[in-house]
């Protein structure tokens, strides 16, 4: 199994939380994907999911809420 540097996530991710959340949801989705159709199909899922992330091919957007009271008001 390749090592992969914390380094080269928070290239990608603002900080190392947000790549955790990141590399999980990544990973959730390549596992409900049969394995044929992922770029590796030999490949353990959250591997995957960092090495997809290292090289740029994983696109997100951060989508900020408004605190419950300001709804309410």
């Amino acid at each position: 199994m390749r090592q992969l540097d914390k380094r080269s996530l928070l290239k990608h991710a603002k900080n190392e939380y947000l790549g955790a959340m990141l590399a999980a949801k990544v990973a959730r989705r390549l596992h409900s994907t049969p394995a044929n159709e992922r770029p590796d199909p030999h490949e353990k899922v959250t591997s995957l999911a960092l090495q997809l992330i290292n090289e740029g091919k994983v696109e997100y957007e951060i989508i900020e809420h408004e605190d419950e009271e300001e709804e309410e008001e």
